[in-house]
């Protein structure tokens, strides 16, 4: 029998692949396991932090006390070194020189007058022909503007020629400055030979007539000038110099030594001048000290007045100055110096206060003791109640509010 061939694939035998390859169903997994495993593990970490050995940090707040002295301190630029006998503290000398100027105005003012001057042709034309003499001093009318200028000296006209001659305005002014004109002789008015006598400018004219204001300097301008001069500068040195000297020193800038050298202004008294100028070099000097030292000092004080179980609350001394002053050519300064000091238990009292106690009783021992003002007690893990019962396991500190 021949074997039958199917172009396609029966529906029976296509469900049944599919029921076999397309619909396997997963079981379902067991979670039972993990939660049990996290459930170890939480509560072996809980036994862990039970079982270790717990530590403890204890802050102690003492009982302070203020304390104050008040001493004079002597600043000397000699010294090198703290001498705590004699309260003398090294000085330190800060110095700058600088060169100024400054520009002032005059006040001042002048009246400037000042005649015109030039030379003149006179012309003689007297017929018949004769020389001419006039004396110093001799009118000459311009033509335009009728201003009158005056003949330097006596003069004589050649006969039919001319002669040039100086001659000055009869008043001051800018009026009397003209390029040209033609002029005549008022003293011949009246004569046959007055229309033949006159003058003309030549080339350069008449000038230099002036009638105005002027600035000039005056004595006051000066004096005023450089006590302004000194009042700025100072103050411009006093911040260049306080600028240059470290943080860590003290100083004064009213006991600045200032020296003005050569102070100069480039115009004297009646100068005729708008502007002038102020000059000078400045040199500065300044004695300062260091705040450590001071505070060395006042630290030194306060340990030859306090007992062997007392101490100094760290970072508490201030200095106040309340004076200062050069005596003998040296810096010498009034000091109020105070600081915080307290008492503290001895080591051994502390740490038999704290090992293996409950906290709150610790804290209550501690507390109770007048050198101790305030205790706080940390513990690790937080839920124990009781501090360790080894030393190296407790820390504790001193604090201050």
């Amino acid at each position: 029998m021949a074997t039958k061939i199917y172009d396609i694939i029966p529906c029976d035998k296509v469900e049944q692949k599919s029921k076999d390859f397309c619909y396997k169903e997963k079981k379902p997994k067991n979670r039972k396991p993990i939660i049990i495993g996290f459930i170890v593990f939480v509560f072996s970490l809980v036994g862990l932090f039970f079982f270790l050995p717990g530590k403890a940090e204890v802050n102690i707040y003492p009982n302070v006390e203020g304390l104050s002295v008040k001493e004079t301190i002597i600043i000397d630029t000699a010294e090198s070194l703290i001498n705590f006998e004699d309260l003398i503290l090294p000085g330190i000398i800060f110095s700058e020189n600088k060169e100024f100027s400054e520009e002032y105005f005059s006040t001042g003012t002048d009246s400037k007058t000042k005649k015109a001057t030039g030379v003149i042709r006179v012309y003689n034309k007297i017929s018949p022909a004769r020389s001419l003499s006039l004396i110093k001093n001799t009118r000459f009318l311009s033509v335009p503007g009728e201003l009158v200028y005056r003949a330097d000296e006596a003069f004589v006209i050649p006969a039919s020629s001319y002669v040039d001659i100086k001659v000055t305005a009869d008043s001051a002014g800018t009026k009397y400055n003209i390029p040209s004109a033609t002029f005549s002789v008022p003293g011949l008015s009246g004569t046959d030979i007055y229309s033949s006598i006159w003058a003309e400018t030549i080339s350069d004219g008449l000038s230099g007539g002036e009638d105005s204001q002027i600035k000039i300097v005056t004595e006051g301008d000066i004096q005023s000038s450089k006590e302004n001069f000194e009042s700025k500068y100072t103050e411009v040195i006093k911040k260049s110099l306080s600028e240059s000297i470290p943080e860590s020193f003290i100083y004064f800038l009213e006991d600045i030594l200032l020296t003005f050298e050569d102070l100069y202004a480039d115009a004297q008294a009646g100068s005729e001048t708008e502007k002038f100028i102020i000059s000078s070099k400045v040199n500065s000097k300044l004695t300062a000290f260091r705040k450590d030292d001071l505070v060395k000092i006042g630290e030194n004080l306060f340990n030859k007045q306090i007992s062997d179980i007392q101490k100094i609350v760290p970072d508490s001394i201030l200095c106040n100055i309340e004076e200062q002053g050069i005596v003998n050519g040296k810096l010498e300064i009034k000091v109020t110096f105070t600081a915080d000091i307290y008492s503290f238990p001895d080591d051994e009292i502390i740490k038999e206060s704290l090992i293996n106690k409950k906290k709150e009783d610790s804290i209550s021992i501690l507390e109770n003791m007048s050198e101790i003002k305030k205790v706080e007690i940390n513990n690790f893990p937080f839920w124990r109640s009781a501090l360790p019962n080894k030393e190296d396991s407790i820390i504790y500190l001193v604090k201050f509010d």
